[in-house]
């Protein structure tokens, strides 16, 4: 059944996302994009030839035959955008995934609501993509391997088997997670990492083999900080993630 979304996010990500849809449209499987929310643009400017329509808030005030697609995944700044998700209150039954036509899914792979599917993606048997994640352009998923929650692979970066990132994790992009090997929540592995031993929470490693670097402040389940901030790590020690 087509569907009418909106995407939450600006001008990078969304942009992305955008193509994406559109892609699918045009091989016939796609829903249709209507629209974009953005807090730091006007109603009426465009996106990718597509208008923004108000600020974030603006969902409350749309029909619920309106979904939304999760376009605002920040490698450093994850758990502020978990929170900020948290304070929508948007029910997760109104997001939809966006998959690029020329991905690969298995079918007993599992994939969860608000998530993002780019192009060569592949996904392997019995893995598990959380709700909000990402998974950016030629990153390979491997079997039984567990995204959790607004976990984040980046371009070419690949989970082996059983491999497990946690919430807000970020593994960036050409970076590699051993076998058995967990990411924890909203640790970052930076470019061309190789994650060889199990990431603490909240801690930037980098390298090959991958070595902290530093840690950021200890995560709580609800995405922010023990002094009730939310974390972050700058940009470049988080090996410059994508925009929003």
């Amino acid at each position: 059944m087509e569907r009418r979304v909106i995407i939450l996010g600006g001008a990078g990500d969304g942009s992305v996302m955008a193509e994406a849809m559109m892609q699918a449209r045009a091989a016939g499987a796609g829903d249709t994009l209507v629209g974009f929310l953005n807090d730091a643009m006007s109603p009426g400017e465009k996106i990718y030839g597509v208008p923004v329509l108000g600020k974030l808030e603006k969902w409350k005030e749309l029909g619920d035959d309106v979904h939304f697609a999760w376009a605002l995944q920040r490698v450093g700044l994850m758990a502020e955008r978990v929170e900020r998700l948290r304070q929508l209150a948007i029910p997760e039954s109104r997001f939809v995934s966006v998959r690029h036509p020329q991905s690969f899914v298995a079918s007993t792979a599992s994939i969860g609501a608000g998530t993002y599917i780019a192009s060569f993606v592949s996904i392997q048997p019995m893995a598990v993509v959380g709700p909000f994640a990402g998974v950016r352009a030629g990153a390979n998923i491997g079997h039984h391997a567990q995204i959790g929650p607004h976990g984040y692979v980046g371009p070419n970066a690949t989970m082996c088997g059983y491999s497990r990132l946690e919430l807000g994790a970020c593994l960036s992009p050409n970076a590699v997670l051993l076998e058995h090997k967990i990411l924890g929540r909203y640790s970052v592995a930076g470019i061309n990492s190789a994650v060889t031993k199990d990431v603490p929470a909240g801690t930037v490693v980098m390298g090959n083999p991958a070595r902290p670097l530093r840690v950021m402040r200890r995560p709580t389940v609800a995405g922010v900080a023990d002094d009730g901030k939310p974390m972050a790590a700058t940009r470049k020690e988080a090996g410059r993630g994508p925009g929003s």
